[in-house]
């Protein structure tokens, strides 16, 4: 499994700061902490009405209906981050509808890029394709949603229904979720949408900040 079981039962700290992704990151290594996991944080919040927080992974995916390649690094369109060709499973090349869930070991700055070191990384096929908030069924580790047809989503449980929000170009985008400010929209809604977009400004819009020990 990418992350032990027993991180996923640990308690979400609010550190009570906003902060954009690469300094969310410092700040809760400082405390001796991490952002937390997207399964736990899609859990918690579900049960809880927060602001738009931080998760620890990103989604990496091809342009729109393209294809990972070979020994070609995986270069976000909007923002350059870059995630090396050496991370890209094998079984993820050549495929269509594929995206990765990128557990990072790090995530810094190297001669002016944006590198993204990954601790380990689950193949997701079914990956939507579309931009904009797309609805999906969540894969059951990661809770990424994936393609599903409109029959199969309207019989989703309420709670099982989830919406994704992805750049139509080529993405290593970290994860944004909570109760988003969206005026006039059901929170118990807007709870379910896992966005990858972030605004204009990408990661560096300032999000809140949560941790879970180490």
């Amino acid at each position: 499994m990418y992350i032990s079981m027993n991180l996923l039962t640990r308690e979400i700290v609010r550190l009570g700061t906003d902060a954009p992704y690469l300094i969310a990151r410092r700040q809760v290594a400082e405390k001796k902490m991490r952002l937390p996991p997207h399964p736990l944080l899609d859990a918690y919040v579900q049960r809880n009405a927060v602001g738009g927080h931080w998760a620890d992974e990103l989604l990496a995916h091809p342009e729109k209906n393209g294809v990972f390649q070979s020994g070609r690094d995986v270069k976000d369109s909007r923002t350059g981050w870059i995630l090396p060709a050496s991370y890209v499973p094998s079984e993820a090349l050549g495929r269509k509808s594929v995206g990765l869930f990128v557990v990072p070991e790090d995530v810094r700055e190297e001669s002016g890029n944006v590198i993204v070191h990954a601790r380990s990384i689950v193949v997701l096929d079914g990956m939507i394709q579309e931009s904009g908030w797309v609805p999906g069924k969540p894969h059951e580790l990661t809770r990424i949603p994936l393609v599903v047809s409109p029959e199969e989503f309207a019989c989703l449980p309420e709670e099982d229904k989830r919406w994704l929000y992805r750049i139509v170009g080529e993405g290593v985008q970290p994860i944004v979720r909570g109760d988003f400010d969206y005026v006039g929209w059901d929170s118990s809604y807007v709870r379910r949408y896992v966005n990858t977009y972030s605004g204009a400004g990408g990661a560096d819009v300032a999000f809140q900040v949560a941790g879970v020990s180490i």
